[in-house]
């Protein structure tokens, strides 16, 4: 793996594969939290970039001012990538990673192929976007520190989740937050700018191969976020996962990395 920077911004290179995936995470979440994950995308052949959103992580020293956009997040992405992939690349968002993909692929579309949405979430679907439950448990870690990631584990997991496997993810994402230090008020920056992303724009001009995945059991954000945007891309294919809940990558990482290798394989096959 080599880690880089541009502007300011992290961002870490692995595989050697011919065609290559951005991985883009959450709210106040950064490449860390992907616990591996990107092994197994490597493993399916592909050179994978993870990113650290500007404020986050080790762009901890870019800001994220209280007028930041998504549109801007995007923008730091498109200047890796620009680097890294001047071709364009595969685009794999978690929840707000997915509408900095979105709004990538309908600003930079030479550098977006496909574009693949997990769990996200945008301001005109008219549902609600964070549950109670997830504000609950950020509340929760943000008032009790460590005693918080307990809450957070249940919100972000599938129902069925095995308890050592709560409290492993738990007792993780601790030693990874609590190491990076991130201040608060990049947090409140982080939700205010997803908060603005309204997407219909967004939705109506992105022309690469877009597939959404919607987890049935996600607790964190309202599933029917992702119908809404299916409704609104009109060639995207929506696909559904039964038992996971927010954090795909935790619940079912096999599958997860499945289907990214299946949706690059469209996209490539369609873009001959």
């Amino acid at each position: 793996m080599l880690d880089k920077a541009e502007n300011g911004i992290h961002y870490s290179v692995s595989g050697t594969g011919q065609h290559t995936i951005v991985l883009l995470r959450g709210l106040a979440r950064w490449s860390a939290h992907w616990l591996g994950f990107e092994e197994l995308v490597v493993k399916q052949g592909f050179r994978v970039v993870t990113i650290d959103n500007r404020g986050f992580g080790k762009s901890s020293g870019a800001r994220i001012e209280k007028d930041t956009t998504i549109q801007e997040l995007a923008d730091d992405i498109a200047q890796i990538i620009s680097r890294e992939a001047p071709a364009g690349a595969h685009i794999v968002g978690l929840s707000l990673g997915a509408m900095v993909g979105l709004a990538l692929g309908a600003m930079k579309p030479q550098l977006v192929r496909s574009l693949m949405m997990v769990n996200s979430s945008v301001g005109s679907s008219g549902i609600s976007r964070l549950s109670p439950k997830a504000m609950l448990a950020i509340m929760k870690v943000l008032v009790s520190g460590g005693r918080g990631y307990a809450a957070l584990s249940r919100a972000l997991l599938s129902p069925s989740a095995a308890e050592n496997k709560r409290q492993k993810l738990a007792t993780e994402w601790k030693k990874i937050d609590l190491a990076a230090k991130i201040p608060i008020v990049f947090l409140w920056r982080q939700i205010a700018a997803a908060r603005k992303f309204v997407g219909l724009v967004e939705m109506s001009a992105i022309s690469c191969p877009v597939t959404i995945i919607r987890c049935d059991q996600d607790q964190f954000v309202d599933p029917r976020n992702s119908d809404f945007i299916h409704k609104h891309i009109s060639h995207s294919e929506l696909v559904r996962h039964s038992s996971a809940g927010h954090e795909l990558a935790i619940d079912d990482p096999d599958w997860f990395a499945g289907q990214i290798k299946t949706a690059v394989d469209k996209a490539v096959h369609m873009l001959k």
